[in-house]
């Protein structure tokens, strides 16, 4: 148990009902028990401290959210076609990479358009991988940035 949960633990109800309101700006739900008020207010501080949600997965929320207003309910399909991962991860400028290679460690750094690698810029990483194994590789498998 990490030490933010052994503190939240440690606090009694009204102690983490007082929390709920300096943390959340609002009351805490009226009967909700001590560990739905841990779990809750322990992901508030995660994200806060990390970033909370993703500026795609608040998107997705909010357009369900608007359908949800203007037809009163959510589809199956609307669900599930918010909730499709994406088998491609995102790789943010200045993101380095690293594989290590018949014993070789190559590192490459994202950049705003392409990659470097060993000084040169490359437009792809297929590219990278192709120049380090000799063979035709998809880039991004490659690096692991494919699921």
């Amino acid at each position: 148990m990490t030490k933010m949960m052994e503190e939240l633990q440690s606090l009694s109800r009204p102690e983490l009902i007082q929390k709920w309101k300096k943390l959340f700006k609002t009351n805490s739900p009226q009967h909700a028990r001590k560990d739905y008020l841990i779990k809750h207010i322990a992901w508030e501080m995660q994200a806060k401290e990390q970033g909370g949600l993703s500026a795609q997965s608040k998107k997705q929320l909010d357009k369900l959210a608007d359908n949800l207003a203007k037809n009163n309910e959510i589809t199956e399909k609307e669900i599930k076609s918010s909730c499709k991962q994406r088998s491609i991860l995102e790789i943010k400028s200045g993101t380095k990479l690293i594989k290590e290679y018949k014993g070789e460690k190559h590192e490459v750094i994202a950049l705003e358009k392409g990659f470097e690698y060993r000084g040169k810029q490359y437009r792809s990483l297929s590219a990278i991988a192709n120049l380090i194994t000799a063979t035709q590789w998809n880039g991004k498998v490659f690096f692991g940035v494919k699921k």
